[in-house]
Order: structure tokens, then C-alpha cells, then sequence
């Protein structure tokens, strides 16, 4: 039913793409999206610019050099320059060079009686080979460079190279402030953060002078060089008060002025539905002009809505050749510290500080596949994954992230570091990204100074978020990548942050990748009409609204999460990703809601049923025996025992349940764990997969459905079975008891409100109940032969099923009630109130009032006999004060007209008065285990933990009613508790 759910939407979606496409075509003359071509291998003729990641065209007359990362010409020119690039002091003079093979240049006319040497150099962003002369008192050496016979003149040293280049680029910063570097570490009490300073950063010190000079003075030739400058920019988190990046920022600002080759930037992201033209806002320039630096930050806003970006996602299958699929391929490009770039690799299970599984540490590729890895841990495993130890040497690898959306195409992902963020000021979402990211990193926190390693930076959290369209549904957002970073200090010998045994400290690191919806989406998920309560509800309505709206709630929240975990289990094609746990607030909140309305409404069932009025009518009558002189009869007293029995029946039937909690319980907690059928709950999209994978992330949704759906199987397993099999051709509970009844000619008055109540008809027309085993068997006969009257109190009704029928509810009229109250219930709280003076309250609760006094049994006998008044004078009028309910009375509970003035009864073919016990209230009660147990479970998502809890819950709510109710039917029916066993 869930698998074609694109059927539907195709029409309205082309119509939609064809819109799309046709304002693009219109409006994306001379732009340019922002998709990189994936390139693996140059062709021999090119070489490959490692800063914008794609393969070029040497010019006529060049060639690439052996690597294949620039292209070299032969310099046909001849003079005299000033030669920085063997890293000597020389005025070089060159003669003019030629090509002489696909991969070598030489010198065309040497100069008589001279030295040459063929040399590359940079010049004016050019690389040349040159025919080199070397100058008096020079020599060649063995690598074809000029070495001075007198001595060597020693090249600029770094901080040298760094005062020029921050002069040649515009601002002026002393060389130890610029070679300073700051590392956010936690304090050692674990409440906020404070500022290490790290004096001549190692990177900063060695790397970041030659690096700028190079760039700047090589006019960008230097491709390594610009890299490294945009590197260190990264590493201390894009600062723009650092040197590096007011370093960076100065070189795209030459480099893009003068000219530096990019295309046009790309087209803005259509208008939003309902204008004519594309928002000022989407008209931000997202990739800006850089020269021949690379890119390393985002400009404007809204670049996650980019639609040029048009893969298509489904949940199964496809490929990226046709352009859908269910596995996401992210690339990374990385580069060494020093600009050195290192090649593509796919992107599976780096990144994950906690370590993971080969196979699921990299399934969080498959769309939809939400994944969790979290863990503590201490420096001694940062340090463990940072090559060299101690030692500050290894290097730090920057990446950029790419998805690929075809053969040979890929897309650059955003990445929003909240230090950056936190610098800048920035609380939006989409504004504000970089390019480049690191993983690890000790050359930061290495001092050249100190000669010291006092900080490694390491992420806290790293979290890919992936976003679907809610139109076209099978499309996706830009990711983003969220990262963000903390130090850990190293140095134990300070005293400002760190002792010796904080090296042992955990910290709580996690990877996620989370599939989500578009916030429209999720509007539509939850959207539902407001609603107001009035302040002026009585307390009785309160708890009904209450309980009838938690118990709606309860049933809505079963069929959304069935509804749900089918949708998302059985699509193939991509329909509707799953919410985050941090999405489904209000689903937590409705559960909530709908626990708290259940919770009040069953203690509201409880306080009504543990104060229910009780009252047993013996009908037996006394045998004439001679008095103890022998001289006359007289009425012999009549037995209690019978009234004891049905009074123990009684109170043991009050608990009884058609399905067991127990049983439930156990069953659910070997399905859903023993079997692994919880696995539906976990954010994967395959229905047909229950096995368990390590770091999957489970939803609260899928997880209540699976739940829900398993506790109503067993719900309608037991009570069928009980209903349709057990109860008709085994034992009825309810069935048993009214027989008891019967035999012990005993009937039973229940109110359950002022003056609606039930009666249970138990007078029989044997002569005496109170007999030998032989007489009852006999009467039983008879009854068997059809030669004693029905068991029914009408049993002279022509319909057999109202002449047997024995259950009522009754109506009374506000004298009986009055009566009642006055002559008995008053006398019996009144004995309660002094035994509890007498004895203390919790020694009342346990072991009852005791002794009832003479008066309360008095009035116990003058209340049998005004009931026994009012059944006999119903019986009399069973025409007018009898009546059989219609449909509409049973469902609603209404009373018949004749209760207005007189006492009424109403048969009672569902056995209504069970509501006074447990069994009559299965349902709310097994709803009630159901949504505790989810709710327990949503909290600490624990099967077993979550059975256990509710079976203690349960076994306390048992305790309860099986201990109050026990007092309740000792006062009310005077039969001590002692008796009730």
C-alpha cells in the first residue's frame, strides 16, 4: 500500500520541473552553478590545479611538470632578475630557452665561455624553465642550481618572508603577535572555558611567512603556497583578527582585482511560490571571486536552497549514473597543512573520535540511515590518533567536502563551524559556511618557544544534516556539515588549567548524521486546531474530559505511529523522511498529555470503585425449631456463612482481568527484544531488516508504533481467546459468581452513584439454601427438568432471555437513598471514625473496624428488609418499573422515565456492574500498561527495563485496589476483614 507514493505527485511534480526549468533556462545566462567536475587522472597534456580541484590546458608551448600540478615554459626571454626560488642570494642573468621535448626546455644560444644551468622560477604567476647563466664566482651543483664560490648568502628567514608579505598585502602586526595562537580549552572545574595562548605557534612561526610570501610575490604560481595561507586561515578558526586570515583576505583582494579566471557565479535559487521575481535575498553571490587563491568561505545567505544541485534520493536502489540514489557518495579532497594537495578519498567512517565498526560505521551513507556515535573519552585517545605523540611533528590534514551527483560531477557541502559562528556573531543556519575543515590537530598548540606541545584541538560534535524538499519530495537540500571544536590543554605542568591527573579526564565527544524533513513538513506533521479550555469546568467534568481526552489522545497516538512506521518502513521510492527525536517535541509532549490524562482518569476509576456502596440481601429464611423447653416452635437464627462466602467471592473477583500483565508483558519483551522486532524502530529505511547494527539511532515515533502495534496483537489475542473460547466452555468468572449467588440465595445491591446503581438478582425457589449437599443437588434437578420457575426476577416474561436474566441496573428513588444513607452508611462511618480513635488509622486500614456494635447491625437488618420491600414491589410491577434498554440507553446510560417517581431496572445484558471491578474496565486499564510502558520506554529506551517498571507499577496499582477495596466491602457489608481471605 506504501510503495508507489510518487504516483500520485508525477503530474504535479513535472508541472513543477518544467516551470523550474524553464525560468532557468531565462534567467542563467552567463552564471555558472557551484558543481565541481570529479576528476581522478589528468591526460598528459594537462595538469591539475589543485585549488580548484579540475584539470586544465597548458598553454601553447608548455608542458606539465612531472607531477602534473602546473605548467612549465620555457623562458624564450633574456635579463637579469633578482632569484628568490633556489633560496639563494644571486643576481641571476638567463639567456633565452626553448622547448626541446614534450618535457624539458633548453638553452637556445649559450653565451661563450659561460655556465648555464636550466632552472624553474616563478615570475609574474608564471612558472619557467630558464637557461640560467651563472655569475661570476659561481658554480653549478649537482641539483642545476648556481652556488656563490665564496660563501653562501642565506635566504630571507620566515619571519622576514612574513614582515614583507604583510606589507606587500596592506596591514602591519609585529611578528610575535602574528605567530601567536588561541585554543578554547574547558577549565579544570568543567564550567566554562578559558583562552590559552600559544606563543610562536609552530605552523605559524615556520609555515605561514614563506607561505604568504610565496603566494603573493609568485603572483600565485605557487599553488602549495596559496593553499597553505588558506589552510592556517582554517586552523585557528577563520579569525579574522589572526594574521593568517587577514592574510588570506588581503590575497583574494589583489588576486581577484587584478583578474584571476573564475567564471561568473551561479544563477540565485527560484522565487518563492507566489512573486514574480527572485527574492533580494536569493540573489547572493555564494562563491565569491577569489583569483588564484581557493575558496574558503561562503558569502550571503541561503545557499543550502541551491537547486542546481538536483540529485534525486530514494530508499532503494538506483545509481548515480541514472541520477537517483539510496546510498550518498560524499568525497573528500585533502590537503596537507603545508598546501600540498593529497588526492580524493570517499568519505566512510573517519572522523569518529569513538571508534566504530568497519560495515556500520560507515552506513549512515544510505539515505534515510540516521546514525549516533557517541562516547567519553581522554586525551590518551586524541592523542592516539594523532600521528608522532608528542613530538608536534605530524601533520594536520584540511579537507573539503563534496557530494557527488553524477559520473563525473560533485558538489561543494557547506561546513558551519560554531567557533566561527561564535567570533562572528552569527545565530543563522545558512549563512556563514566555509570550505575547509580539519579533524585533528596538534601543530596549533605546538610552541616553537617553548619547544612544547601545550594543546591539541579536537571536534566535540560532528553532525551531517541532510534535509528533504518537501518539493519535488525526491529531492534534497545542500547538506551541511556541523562541527565544532574544543582544545584539550597537554601541558601538564601548568598550574593555570591542568594538574597530573588530568590527562585521565573524559569529555563527551559524538559523530550524528541526520535525515530530516523540511520544516514544512513537519508544520503539516503536527498542525491541528487550537484548542482553549474554559476556566469554569467542575472537577468531576475536568477528570471526564480528561480521561476521554487522554484515551482519544492515547488512540491517536497508535494510529499515527502505525501510520508512520508504515509509511517510512515501506516506501521504496522516497516519500517522507523520518523525524528527529529533537522534532518530535509535540509527539512527546501528546504523550505526556496522554499518560497524565490516563494516570488521573484510573485514579479517579480507583477512588470510585474502593467507594463503592456494597450491600448483600440474604432472602434464606428461618427454620421453625422447638424452643429449649420443648414446649412451642420458634424461628431459628440464620447462618452467616453463605453471606461470608459471597462476601469473599466477591471481594476476590474485584482484581480479576481478562488478559494478564504479566503474560503481556513477558511476551512483549520477547518479541520486541528476544525476536529484535524493536529494530523497526530503528531510522533505517528496510521493513525486512531486524537485525541489530551498532550506532543506528532510533526514533520515538517508530519505536511507539512497533510498541503499540505488539501490545494490541496481545490485547486481542487474549481477550478473543478468553471472550470466544475460555469463558463459554471453561470458566466465567462473572458467570460463576452470579451462580454462587443464586445457590447461596443471596442478592446484591451496588451503588456506584447516588441513585443509579446495579442489582444482581440471587433468590431462588428452593424452601431452604441453607441444606445438606443432597438437597441442593436436588434442587438443581429439578431446575434442569424445567420444574422450577426461571432464576430471572421477571420470570414470568415471555422471552426466556429476560425471564433468566438476573443482572439489572437500578434506579432508586431519593427516599430509599436517603434511608439508606442516614440509617446505615452514617452508623458505618461513624464505627470506622472510633475504631480508627481507638486503634490509630493505619491499624484500622490493615486489620478493619473489628467488632461491628448492635446498633449498626440493627440497621443492617431494617436496610435488608427496605430492600427486600423494593425488589418485592418491582417484581409486583415488572410491567412499568422492568424494562428492556434500547440501543441508544445501553451505549449512553440513560435511565427509563419510570425512575422519576418510582424504582426502576433495566436489564443488563452486557454485565455493566463488572465497571465496579477490574475486569469491567479492561480496556482503559490495558491502555493504560500500553501507554506507561511507551512512556517509560520513550525515556530510557530500554525494552526490558521499560516491562519490569510497568509490572511494578502494575503490581502497586494491584496492592492498591485489592487492600482499599477489601476495607471498602468489610465496613459496607459488615463483614470483618478477618473473614475475607
Amino acid at each position: 500500500m506504501a510503495r508507489r507514493w510518487s504516483k500520485r505527485y508525477a503530474p504535479r511534480i513535472l508541472v513543477q520541473l518544467g516551470a523550474l526549468l524553464c525560468w532557468l533556462i531565462a534567467t542563467a545566462h552567463g552564471q555558472q552553478d557551484l558543481q565541481f567536475p570529479l576528476q581522478q587522472s589528468c591526460p598528459t597534456t594537462k595538469y591539475f590545479d589543485a585549488a580548484k580541484l579540475t584539470c586544465r590546458d597548458c598553454p601553447s608551448n608548455t608542458f606539465p611538470d612531472s607531477e602534473q600540478l602546473a605548467c612549465i615554459n620555457c623562458d624564450g626571454s633574456a635579463g637579469s632578475a633578482y632569484n628568490f626560488a633556489s633560496g639563494f642570494s644571486a643576481l641571476s642573468n638567463w639567456s633565452p630557452a626553448l622547448l626541446q621535448s614534450s618535457t624539458t626546455c633548453a638553452c637556445a644560444v649559450p653565451p661563450a665561455n659561460s655556465t648555464t644551468v636550466i632552472n624553474q622560477v616563478a615570475s609574474s604567476g608564471t612558472v619557467y624553465q630558464r637557461c640560467i647563466v651563472c655569475p661570476a664566482n659561481t658554480v653549478a651543483n649537482s641539483v642545476g642550481q648556481c652556488v656563490p664560490t665564496n660563501g653562501l648568502s642565506l635566504p630571507l628567514t620566515p619571519s622576514e618572508m612574513l614582515t614583507r608579505a604583510m606589507q606587500a598585502v596592506g596591514f602591519s602586526m609585529s611578528v610575535a603577535q602574528a605567530t601567536q595562537a588561541f585554543i578554547q580549552v574547558p577549565t579544570a572545574s568543567g564550567v566554562g572555558t578559558l583562552t590559552l595562548t600559544i606563543s610562536a605557534s609552530e605552523p605559524l612561526a615556520t609555515l605561514l611567512g614563506p607561505a604568504a610570501y610565496n603566494c603573493r610575490f609568485g603572483l600565485g604560481a605557487d599553488k602549495a603556497a596559496c593553499n597553505a595561507v588558506a589552510n592556517l586561515c582554517a586552523l585557528v578558526m577563520y579569525d579574522e583578527t589572526s594574521a593568517a586570515c587577514r592574510l588570506y583576505n588581503g590575497l583574494v583582494t589583489q588576486f581577484a582585482a587584478a583578474g584571476g579566471g573564475l567564471s561568473s557565479p551561479p544563477p540565485p535559487p527560484p522565487a518563492p511560490r507566489g512573486t514574480g521575481a527572485p527574492s533580494a535575498v536569493r540573489r547572493n553571490v555564494w562563491r565569491p571571486e577569489t583569483g588564484a587563491m581557493p575558496w574558503l568561505l561562503y558569502t550571503g545567505l541561503g545557499y543550502t536552497d541551491d537547486p542546481n544541485m538536483d540529485l534525486q534520493v530514494q530508499f532503494s536502489g538506483g545509481s548515480i549514473a541514472s541520477g537517483q540514489v539510496s546510498v550518498l557518495t560524499f568525497i573528500l579532497s585533502a590537503y596537507a597543512l603545508n598546501g600540498t594537495w593529497l588526492g580524493y578519498n570517499t568519505w566512510s567512517s573517519q572522523f569518529q573520535l569513538c571508534g566504530a565498526p568497519e560495515l556500520d560505521g560507515s552506513r549512515w551513507s544510505r539515505f534515510g540511515w540516521n546514525y549516533l556515535n557517541d562516547c567519553d573519552i581522554d586525551l590518551t585517545a586524541v592523542l592516539g590518533q594523532l600521528a608522532d605523540g608528542f613530538t608536534g611533528g605530524g601533520d594536520t590534514v584540511l579537507y573539503e567536502l563534496f557530494l557527488q551527483t553524477g559520473t563525473s560531477t560533485m558538489y561543494p557541502i557547506p561546513v558551519k563551524i560554531s567557533n566561527k559562528d561564535e567570533l562572528d556573531g552569527n545565530l543563522l543556519e545558512d549563512q556563514g559556511a566555509v570550505r575547509r575543515f580539519f579533524f585533528l590537530d596538534q601543530r596549533l598548540g605546538y610552541s616553537s618557544q617553548s619547544r612544547s606541545l601545550q594543546a591539541v584541538q579536537y571536534p566535540v560534535t560532528m553532525s551531517l544534516q541532510v534535509i528533504l524538499r518537501s518539493s519535488p519530495r525526491d529531492q534534497i537540500y545542500v547538506p551541511q556539515l556541523f562541527i565544532t571544536y574544543s582544545g584539550w590543554q597537554t601541558d601538564t605542568t601548568s598550574t593555570v588549567n591542568m594538574d597530573s591527573s588530568a590527562s585521565g579526564e573524559q569529555r563527551y565527544t559524538s559523530f550524528a548524521v541526520t535525515y530530516s524533513n523540511d520544516q514544512d513538513l513537519v508544520d503539516k506533521f503536527w498542525w491541528a486546531p487550537a484548542r482553549r479550555p474554559g476556566p469554569d469546568f467542575l472537577v468531576y467534568a475536568g477528570v471526564v474530559i480528561a480521561d476521554y481526552g487522554s484515551f482519544a489522545l492515547a488512540m491517536v497516538l497508535l494510529t499515527v505511529s502505525l501510520y508512520y512506521l508504515t509509511l517510512y518502513k515501506l516506501q521504496e521510492e522516497v516519500y517522507y523522511l523520518m523525524l528527529t527525536d529533537g522534532q518530535l517535541y509535540n509527539f512527546k509532549i501528546t504523550v505526556i498529555l496522554a499518560i497524565v490524562g490516563q494516570s488521573l482518569g484510573m485514579l479517579w476509576m480507583l477512588w470510585g470503585q474502593i467507594r463503592t456502596d456494597i450491600f448483600f440481601i440474604d432472602w434464606e429464611k428461618s427454620r421453625k425449631v422447638l424452643s429449649k423447653e420443648g414446649s412451642r416452635e420458634e424461628n431459628s437464627p440464620v447462618s452467616c456463612w453463605r453471606m461470608l462466602m459471597v462476601a469473599n467471592e466477591f471481594n476476590e473477583l474485584q482484581t480479576v482481568r481478562i488478559t494478564s500483565p504479566a503474560f503481556t508483558l513477558l511476551m512483549v519483551t520477547l518479541i520486541l527484544d528476544g525476536c529484535n522486532v524493536i529494530a523497526a524502530g530503528y531510522i533505517t529505511p528496510d521493513a525486512n531488516d531486524y537485525h541489530h547494527y551498532w550506532g543506528v539511532t532510533t526514533s520515538i515515533i517508530l519505536r511507539f508504533g512497533i510498541e503499540a502495534f505488539c501490545f494490541l496483537i496481545l490485547f486481542l489475542g487474549q481477550y478473543i481467546f478468553r471472550r470466544l473460547l475460555y469463558f463459554p466452555y471453561v470458566a466465567n468468572p462473572v458467570t460463576q459468581f452470579v451462580d454462587l449467588m443464586f445457590l447461596a440465595n443471596i442478592s446484591t445491591v451496588i451503588f456506584d452513584d447516588t441513585h443509579s446503581g446495579y442489582y444482581i438478582h440471587g433468590r431462588n425457589q428452593a424452601q431452604h439454601s441453607d441444606a445438606t449437599l443432597r438437597d441442593l443437588n436436588q434442587e438443581l434437578l429439578k431446575e434442569e427438568e424445567g420444574l422450577t420457575a426461571q432464576r430471572g426476577l421477571v420470570s414470568g416474561a415471555s422471552n426466556p432471555k429476560l425471564a433468566d436474566n438476573q443482572l439489572f441496573q437500578l434506579y432508586v428513588t431519593d427516599a430509599i437513598r436517603k434511608t439508606y444513607d442516614a440509617k446505615m452508611l452514617q452508623l458505618v462511618q461513624q464505627a470506622t471514625n472510633d475504631a480508627r480513635n481507638r486503634k490509630g488509622m493505619i491499624s484500622t486500614f490493615l486489620r478493619g473496624a473489628g467488632r461491628q456494635r448492635d446498633n449498626v447491625l440493627s440497621a443492617q437488618q431494617e436496610i435488608s428488609l427496605l430492600f427486600k420491600q423494593m425488589v418485592d414491589d418491582v417484581e409486583r410491577n415488572a410491567a412499568t418499573q422492568v424494562t428492556d434498554p434500547t440501543y441508544l440507553q445501553m451505549v449512553l446510560d440513560l435511565p427509563p422515565d419510570s425512575a422519576l417517581n418510582n424504582t426502576a431496572m433495566v436489564h443488563d445484558h452486557l454485565d455493566a456492574f463488572t465497571r465496579t471491578m477490574f475486569i469491567g474496565c479492561e480496556v482503559r486499564l490495558f491502555v493504560f500498561e500500553a501507554l506507561f510502558f511507551c512512556a517509560i520506554d520513550m525515556s530510557i529506551k530500554s525494552v526490558a527495563i521499560s516491562a519490569l517498571i510497568t509490572y511494578v507499577m502494575w503490581r502497586a496499582v494491584k496492592w492498591f485496589r485489592d487492600s482499599w477495596g477489601e476495607d471498602n466491602i468489610s465496613s459496607k457489608t459488615l463483614v470483618d476483614r478477618h473473614f475475607l481471605i
